[in-house]
């Protein structure tokens, strides 16, 4: 079998066909040769990093990145091809003479990273123009943005509260001064019927050199079930002689509370009250509208009724007998 076999390749490499096969390669690898001898054009990109000097930032953010162009011939371009560094170009801007990158030293530095075979012609910029500024930072508070809905018979315990409520932003002076608030993406909740906490994350900034920290705050809902209570309120009267009377002196009120809150809401806890300065009380109108002046911060929709009061002069007979009269018409 092995005498066969060495037999079959005796014959192949000795037929007119192996003969065509072997000159074929070898014009191909002189052709080969002389393609990559030439010269050829190519491009390549490179990675821009900037030094800036302390306590300075960039108004707007520069490029990042340098498309080139570079001409070697195919072996040197294959070569720098297969290099497996970084194409980085750093330019230390406290160095430069002005605020302006010139297209000679985009090009100085990227021939720095590439082999010496190998050259670059042009590149994509011919300036680029540096604004610089002192950096600044503070402290701001973050402004909800949001969409919410409670469930049937829900309400909040207290305020939505944010954690933190406030954050550092730094970035540069003449942007950061302007600044007074940062807002958080839309939050939309629906039906809310359940206290809990919610991730919000912030907008981010349309200007790159806007930093924020931290990026995101958590948001709790607290709530409750509600319910309504009724009471009666008297009505305390201002800026009027003793003589003077209302009616009624009493007020049902009503308003909608939590059920944490129920037992806190006592008629002392709003006060009511009839202003008679600077109302004449020698006409024929004897009405006062009634004036809310104090009510809890957990109690809301709050309605009383009536809404104003008569008023009658009392007086004092000699045994000591009160008759309201009406105010002489």
């Amino acid at each position: 079998m092995k005498n066969q076999t060495k037999a079959n390749f005796r014959a192949f490499f000795n037929s007119d066909r192996a003969i065509l096969m072997t000159c074929i390669g070898i014009a191909l690898v002189f052709w080969l040769v002389v393609k990559l001898s030439q010269e050829y054009r190519t491009g390549a990109t490179f990675s821009i990093q900037y030094q800036l000097p302390t306590g300075k930032t960039f108004i707007s953010p520069p490029p990042r990145t340098l498309e080139a162009t570079i001409k070697g011939t195919g072996w040197d371009l294959i070569s720098n091809n297969l290099q497996k560094r970084e194409r980085k170009i750093l330019v230390e801007l406290a160095e430069l003479p002005s605020q302006a990158i010139n297209s000679n030293l985009l090009i100085d530095k990227a021939q720095r990273q590439i082999l010496a075979d190998v050259q670059v012609t042009e590149v994509n910029f011919d300036f680029i123009f540096i604004q610089i500024e002192n950096q600044s930072e503070k402290r701001i508070p973050v402004e909800l943005v949001q969409d919410i809905s409670y469930a049937e018979q829900i309400q909040l315990i207290d305020s939505l509260q944010l954690n933190p409520d406030s954050i550092s932003i730094t970035g540069p002076l003449s942007e950061v001064d302007s600044i007074s608030s940062w807002p958080t993406e839309l939050v939309e909740l629906v039906e809310v019927n359940e206290s809990g906490t919610h991730k919000i994350a912030l907008q981010t900034p349309k200007n790159a050199q806007i930093h924020l920290s931290p990026a995101e705050v958590v948001l709790q809902v607290n709530v409750e079930q509600f319910t309504e209570k009724s009471l009666f309120v008297p009505v305390e009267i201002l800026n009027a002689p003793d003589s003077l009377v209302i009616f009624p002196d009493k007020i049902k009120l009503s308003c909608i509370t939590g059920l944490s809150h129920f037992n806190d809401i006592k008629s002392s806890s709003f006060k009511l009250v009839v202003d008679l300065q600077g109302i004449p009380l020698n006409t024929e109108k004897n009405t006062v509208p009634i004036q809310l002046r104090r009510q809890p911060s957990f109690a809301r929709a709050i309605n009383y009724q009536p809404k104003s009061v008569e008023f009658f002069f009392v007086e004092t007979s000699l045994d000591s007998l009160s008759i309201p009269l009406p105010i002489d018409q």
